[in-house]
């Protein structure tokens, strides 16, 4: 390599291709200037008001009409020098709020880059200002070729004004219709001031403080600006404050059912200035069940000023959040038990996703938790008055092939496929260890079937050694049981064993360092599915009299590929050729035996 000759170069910013970037990608949309030129007055009147804590904030906006092509927008704030114009206007990526923390901690902003977002839709940025520490002002003059100037301008008031000159393809965002809501929308709960002059006319944008943020108010006026906001009419609004990351808010309790998948849009204000409509990582994971309208004095914005850093002030104030919302949970059902209900019966899985990592919460709230059984939706309290043994299914598929017959043999069976359930299930087996809790599969619930007596199982050997030979090839046992309901004739079971078979297979294809390990302990062989025939059922009881071995084989292998069926297990091409070559045989018989009828 050769030797550096020690001279240094400098950067080259081509503003076209920052504006293009901004617009493109840092950006979601043009109409962000309008946030950007209110962030940078509110930072402004904040620095003079620590000068002047009596200042009374006012940002004034002219747009452009008949008498005036030009876009004006002024605050009182504590404007520029002319070192700082050249310092912080004129130098991309620079910013006045850097001075130190404690500045930095009073404003919105302090990436510096926000006035470039005037270029997107201007096609030049003029600038009048005063510092509250000159006697002279300044006009700044930009291009977006990137050439600027700056001039002496006398008479100016305290403040900056700036001017934009907007290009034809965005003109439709500075008329009063488009405009006004986009202004509202962003600076509705700031403090200071806002008038906006449209065709002569002056309209005050935020008259009143927004009634979130006002510790007084009622839980109907609460509610009443949740419906105005979110066009909801709610279940509940949940006030909160939190030390970690400053934060004052409403937490609304949904009026319907939602998905965990769902994104819910909220407003989040960071010092009272609109920033984003996604959560930010603000709620926890479960509390997909709320809309939120908060405010933080404290948290930090990306550079893009549409979300919030991702830091550890983030997560406390996250966890504080959830304290809330729980606590809130576990009071309301003594403060309105109505109330209380209403949500159990609205967002019931929400609230097990809650009570299966909060112990407390889910003592407190389990008799009231609902869950879907074989015999409907039902409390968990009266689950445990009414069943000495509370079984559950953590399939699906196993729970609907259990679910029919395990109501005739008087069972009541658990469907906890659903997300959160089985691990809430087993959390609920760990606290109420008096409770009898078992897992229920469809090889389980043929020991809830009554066997048959001993002289049964004497008189049908003969009939049992031929099924046996009919099922060995088909690798399942068979067996004569009495069950409900009587219009099932055969049920089909896989082993369990099946089923850890099955898991290591899928371990072994995921190349899992555990699954030779796993293969290792199965010494013994596993067990066989079992293929169990009703003896309340009338088919049944006339296949134990037939004589023809081949008719009883035919009817054999339709009951086991029908048991397939009703179980909802896979059947693949060999068994459905097996059923229709019985079925054949059944029909072939049939025509012979009425031919010779």
């Amino acid at each position: 390599m050769e030797a550096s000759n020690k001279e240094y170069y400098s950067f080259q910013v081509n503003l076209q291709g920052m504006i293009s970037l901004l617009s493109e990608h840092l950006y979601s949309n043009p109409n962000t200037f309008i946030r950007e030129l209110l962030q940078n007055a509110v930072d402004a009147i904040a620095a003079l008001r620590q000068l002047d804590e009596g200042l009374e904030g006012n940002v004034r906006i002219e747009l452009p009409g008949e008498a005036s092509p030009v876009f004006g927008f002024q605050d009182n704030g504590i404007g520029l020098r002319e070192h700082e114009i050249h310092a912080f206007l004129s130098v991309i990526g620079e910013s006045s709020k850097r001075k130190n923390a404690e500045d930095a901690r009073l404003f919105i902003g302090k990436f510096g880059i926000g006035l470039l977002s005037c270029f997107v839709v201007s096609e030049a940025i003029t600038i009048e200002t005063r510092s509250a520490f000159d006697q002279k002002g300044f006009r700044w003059s930009a291009f977006n070729d990137g050439r600027y100037q700056i001039d002496p301008v006398e008479g100016l008031p305290i403040g900056t004004k700036v001017y934009l000159t907007p290009k034809k393809n965005y003109a439709h965002l500075f008329r009063p219709e488009n405009f006004i809501p986009q202004i509202r929308f962003y600076g509705d709960a700031l403090p200071e001031a806002i008038t906006v002059v449209a065709n002569g006319e002056e309209k005050r944008i935020n008259p009143e403080p927004p009634v979130w943020l006002n510790p007084d108010a009622d839980r109907d006026a609460l509610l009443q600006a949740g419906r105005d906001i979110f066009q909801l009419t709610f279940l509940d609004a949940v006030t909160f404050h939190t030390e970690s990351g400053e934060c004052t808010g409403v937490l609304y309790i949904l009026p319907f059912k939602t998905q965990f998948s769902v994104k819910q849009h909220h407003r989040i204000y960071l010092k009272r200035m609109f920033l984003s409509e996604a959560d930010n990582g603000l709620l926890p994971s479960w509390a997909f069940f709320v809309k939120m309208i908060v405010n933080s004095n404290a948290l930090s914005a990306t550079a893009s000023r549409e979300s919030l850093m991702q830091n550890d002030l983030l997560r406390g104030t996250r966890k504080a959040i959830g304290e809330t919302l729980k606590s809130y949970l576990k009071n309301i059902r003594d403060i309105d038990l109505q109330v209380y209900l209403k949500i159990i019966q609205t967002h019931f899985l929400h609230l097990k996703a809650m009570a299966a990592e909060d112990d407390e919460f889910l003592r407190l709230i389990l008799d009231d938790l609902p869950f879907e059984t074989n015999k409907g939706l039902r409390s968990f309290k009266n689950i445990r008055e009414q069943f000495p043994v509370i079984y559950y299914c953590a399939d699906y598929e196993e729970f609907k092939q259990v679910q029919r017959i395990a109501e005739f043999q008087g069972v009541l069976v658990l469907n906890v496929a659903y997300t959160f359930e089985e691990e809430l299930l087993k959390k609920i087996k760990s606290i109420r260890k008096e409770l009898n809790i078992r897992e229920m599969s469809s090889a389980k619930l043929l020991d809830t079937f009554v066997n048959i007596s001993a002289e049964e199982a004497s008189r049908y050997r003969s009939f049992m050694d031929k099924l046996a030979g009919f099922t060995r090839p088909l690798h399942c046992t068979v067996s004569l049981k009495y069950f409900e309901p009587k219009d099932t004739p055969a049920i089909f079971t896989r082993a369990d064993e099946d089923f850890a078979e099955a898991t290591i297979k899928k371990l072994k294809a995921s190349d899992n360092p555990f699954a030779n390990a796993l293969g290792s302990l199965q010494q013994q062989p596993a067990l066989l599915n079992q293929f169990c025939l009703n003896m309340n059922n009338e088919l049944v009881q006339n296949m134990l009299t037939l004589d023809d071995d081949y008719m009883l084989q035919a009817i054999t292998e339709v009951l086991y590929v029908q048991a397939l069926l009703m179980g909802k297990h896979p059947v693949s091409e060999k068994q459905m050729q097996l059923f229709n070559s019985a079925l054949h045989s059944l029909l072939v018989m049939g025509m012979k035996n009425f031919i010779q009828i």
